[in-house]
């Protein structure tokens, strides 16, 4: 035996088991319906067999079971079999009036309210249809007065749940699936919702919704300011619809919007507060402490405020398995074992994944577990955690193990952040150290205090919400001035998922580096691995001797992204929505482009400035380098125009004004030419009156040897006509974006007897309510013999050319097209 402390070990037989789960629901995942399942069952089988007959002690055979049991618990999510009832069977362009029940509480936002609703019937000329299935319904006007299990009549289009398809966009059918959600509709004004009856739920879920109400309002009451009090009721009750977009942003930019959800974090808190006062409390009994249940009571009685806490949250699935987390942490110190947490961590993991196999694809779940585990992991791990546990500096020893605790959580979600948000906070140590206690230990426990006075003493609970909101709005001051701060964050491109995994590996070679010396190898074989992918995405990006145009899915609108030789970039429109609330530049064209690693874009060309063209340049221009923008500098009174100028004057980003666009520019080896419109439309504007927006469009010429592309934005008849005899054989092309999204007013039979493209791309939206592209459009381009592709059936179209051969790849078609220039 050796003298002195041996550090204690433990056997952690569950993880191995929760790994085999998570593979089997990630085989499940991304490759589904595997015909020799039941074969690789039988062999997986007979392997364990052997392995127990010869009494080794490695047992397959549970970790078998689980990963099957992954597999095919993620298959009625991927390819669930809908029914002939399913409400998805009813979906066309016409409307239906829809009757059903609304399940969970519905979010109400300033112009508009959203909600799932239970359909039971479809009814149209008086002949109604029994339905099975769930919908998302959106309102457009703030709806007030709607709760679970209210019955609901709406008018309404059915619209099919469709994503934006591009390389390594969001999965947005992916996510409405995995919520048992099949179809969407849109409600036009808030008189055409009639609220049929109310809701008819038990006696426990009516209780909670009155208190939810009664908390609501007493926030109100209590916050002078909406900022502070939207945040309060994200706090308290999970609403987060209050919230604002800039307070969003600050949040962010600090490293600390897990505050705004309430999850793990949350709820641990909560449970972590309670369980010593009630420790505290039961120790100042004797008996209790001859029957040595002081810690097993405090285990018990913390249950209690953790599950009001959850229901007064509304039990969103996030907080679902944040109590679900806590309670077997509970239940560990319940039957006071020796147990380790990583252990009991698995355990949490397994009961929520075999619940949800779901789960394990919610961002929620990824950075609540990892960041527990990373916590647990770094400080068991650390050699001088130990030295730093028995200072006998209490304060200085508590600050530092929180700092530890800190930066040990976003170093261990820093790539899983990365991957979901391109940004990292450079200040989220110091943030989280001071934000988090003042949320978490001050704000929560005065606001669930005030509820509980509520029912006793309506006067004394709002002086104590008033408390919470006073330290909440201090909470708030402070976020904006740590915003402020120029280096506060700092935005990224995407890291793969070889890279994440690179990463952990790295950390777990680091922290082992003295205790074994497979970590010192492992580090040899991460170091070329790295040098590998860097060497790969160098060679992708800047090693690129070809010209590459993607002409991205960003709905009813236009985006293209030139990729010169060399790796220069130049965005040619942005799309965008008219009301800018969906913003096409962060969810759609800045996740594509930091997807394949361009965190820098030189040039943007706006055509015109057009919503569908011009919102979604707003977030590119403020987060990508932009050293210059190309515009026709049409006067045109419009917010998003302005505040893209007042972006333009903030960054100091080059203005490329008509003149001198319309002198030929050679860039990378790119020859660029705007050939419309003439120099003096803005003076010829007032006289003539089909001069709109669309018909002053910049049409930009991209020429690369032998091939040549005509990106000509939304110009119509006029101002076709006007091009052509301006351009004459110059407007000759191979490839061809369709004027105005294939509109009937545009593609005239001239023009394209000028241009005599072989390729034809439309951008346009799904099924859009414009009707693009026009039937007769498309006929007069098949007449000319072009191969016609579009963003609304083909996904993000990506042309490649060496100069003589150009290939063309549909984002929804595995085939690359081939065709010469010319």
């Amino acid at each position: 035996m050796h003298a002195g402390k041996r550090r204690k070990t433990y056997a952690r037989p569950l993880i191995p088991v929760l790994l085999a789960l998570i593979c089997g629901i990630s085989a499940g995942l991304y490759l589904p319906g595997l015909s020799g399942t039941f074969l690789a069952i039988i062999v997986v089988f007979i392997a364990s067999a052997f392995f127990v007959c010869k009494e080794r002690k490695v047992r397959l055979l549970p970790l078998a079971l689980f990963f099957v049991l992954g597999y095919w618990s993620l298959q009625g999510w991927i390819a669930p079999d809908l029914r002939s009832s399913n409400v998805s069977r009813y979906i066309d362009d016409k409307p239906w009036h829809i009757i059903g029940t609304i399940d969970g509480h519905p979010q109400c936002f300033p112009d508009r309210t959203r909600f799932t609703l239970d359909v039971e019937t479809l009814t149209r000329k008086q002949m109604s249809y029994p339905v099975t299935g769930a919908i998302r319904v959106t309102i457009r006007a703030n709806v007030e007065g709607l709760r679970s299990g209210d019955r609901v009549a709406c008018l309404a289009k059915l619209k099919e749940i469709r994503n934006f398809n591009n390389p390594g966009g969001f999965n947005y059918e992916r996510y409405m699936a995995f919520r048992g959600i099949t179809a969407s509709a849109y409600v036009s004004k808030k008189e055409l919702l009639v609220k049929l009856s109310a809701s008819k739920t038990g006696w426990l879920s009516k209780s909670l919704n009155r208190s939810r109400e009664a908390v609501s309002g007493l926030i109100e009451r209590a916050a002078q300011q909406k900022e502070a009090g939207g945040l309060l009721k994200a706090l308290i009750i999970g609403d987060r619809s209050e919230i604002s977009r800039e307070n969003r942003e600050i949040f962010n930019r600090i490293g600390i919007s897990h505050l705004l959800a309430i999850s793990g974090l949350h709820i641990g808190m909560v449970a972590t507060l309670a369980f010593f006062v009630f420790r505290y409390l039961l120790a100042r009994s004797q008996r209790i402490l001859l029957a040595a249940w002081v810690t097993r009571g405090a285990a018990v009685m913390c249950a209690l405020p953790v599950l009001f806490y959850g229901f007064l949250a509304g039990m969103s699935p996030a907080t679902q398995r944040a109590v679900i987390m806590v309670m077997v942490f509970l239940i560990a110190l319940l039957l006071e074992r020796e147990h380790d947490p990583i252990n009991t961590l698995a355990v949490a993991a397994l009961v929520i994944l075999i619940i949800s196999p779901t789960a394990l694809f919610e961002i929620s779940f990824q950075l609540s577990f990892v960041a527990v585990f990373s916590i647990l992991y770094i400080l068991r791990n650390l050699p001088f955690v130990a030295k730093l546990r028995s200072s006998p500096f209490r304060v200085q020893k508590r600050l530092a193990l929180f700092l530890l605790v800190s930066a040990a959580a976003i170093l261990g979600t820093l790539p899983i952040t990365l991957y979901y948000f391109n940004q990292t906070s450079v200040i989220g140590v110091f943030t989280n150290c001071l934000m988090v206690p003042l949320v978490g230990f001050l704000v929560v426990p005065l606001g669930l205090l005030a509820v509980l006075f509520l029912p006793v003493s309506a006067t004394l609970s709002l002086w104590i919400m008033k408390a919470a909101v006073a330290i909440m709005q201090g909470g708030l001051s402070l976020a904006v001035l740590f915003s402020e701060i120029p280096f506060a964050a700092v935005k990224t491109v995407t890291p793969t998922l070889i890279e994440i995994g690179l990463y952990y590996a790295l950390a777990w070679a680091l922290l082992n580096f003295r205790k074994t010396r497979l970590a010192k190898v492992a580090l040899i074989g991460i170091a070329l691995v790295c040098l590998a992918d860097v060497t790969y995405w160098a060679t992708k990006r800047f090693g690129n001797q070809e010209l590459r145009v993607t002409f991205i899915d960003v709905g009813q609108g236009n985006s293209a992204l030139l990729e010169l030789p060399g790796g220069r970039c130049m965005l040619v429109d942005g799309g965008g929505f008219y009301d800018n609330r969906f913003d096409v530049g962060a969810r759609i064209v800045a996740p594509f482009l930091w997807r394949k690693k361009i965190a820098t874009v030189e040039t943007l060309v706006l055509s015109h400035p057009n919503s569908d063209h011009l919102n979604g340049l707003l977030f590119i221009a403020r987060h990508f380098n932009v050293r210059e923008v190309w515009m026709n500098q049409d006067d045109v009174p419009n917010r998003e125009y302005q505040e893209f100028l007042d972006i333009i004057s903030e960054k100091n980003i080059r203005i490329v004004g008509l003149e001198d666009l319309l002198r030929p520019k050679i860039i990378n080896g790119i020859r660029f030419q705007t050939l419309y419109p003439p120099k003096d439309f803005l003076e010829r504007k007032p006289q003539d009156a089909w001069r709109t927006p669309n018909n002053n469009c910049l049409v930009l010429k991209v020429s690369f040897d032998e091939v040549s592309f005509l990106l000509s934005g939304d110009i119509e008849a006029e101002a076709e006509k006007e091009l052509a005899a301006l351009a004459g054989n110059t407007l000759k092309s191979d490839v061809l974006l369709v004027p105005h999204h294939g509109s009937k007013t545009s593609s005239t039979p001239g023009f394209l007897k000028h241009v005599e493209p072989g390729i034809a791309v439309i951008s346009a939206g799904w099924k859009n309510i414009f009707g693009f592209p026009c039937h007769k459009i498309l006929k007069r381009y098949d007449a000319c013999g072009c191969q016609i592709f579009r963003t609304d059936q083909d996904g993000a179209i990506t042309i490649t050319t060496d100069g003589s051969f150009i290939h063309v790849r549909p984002f929804l078609s595995c085939c690359v097209q081939d065709a010469s220039g010319g």
